[in-house]
């Protein structure tokens, strides 16, 4: 599994609703913060960078970025993850 945030010929995810940011954890954030972090070298970021930039266990990772995806904050594409950036 792994993390990207290029839209260019997937589209767009639809628009940021920035109430669901109150409701965000900590661990949420730092998936996030991760996710970012790990765009700026790699443009399909790998789950195990993920959890080792949050300090999270791949279980844990696997979870919060299960949960993004339900919020649509990060997306499956062809087996892998984007994070949304619009």
């Amino acid at each position: 599994m792994c993390v990207s945030s290029v839209h260019t010929k997937y589209g767009n995810m639809g628009k940021l609703n920035a109430t669901l940011l109150r409701y965000l954890s900590k661990e949420d954030f730092r998936v996030l913060t991760a996710v970012e972090m790990g765009t700026k070298n790699h443009e399909i970021v790998p789950t195990s960078l993920i959890s080792s930039i949050a300090h999270l266990h791949a279980g844990g990772c696997h979870k919060v970025l299960r949960e993004l995806s339900k919020h649509r904050l990060v997306a499956y594409e062809h087996g892998g993850k984007r994070c949304k950036t619009s």
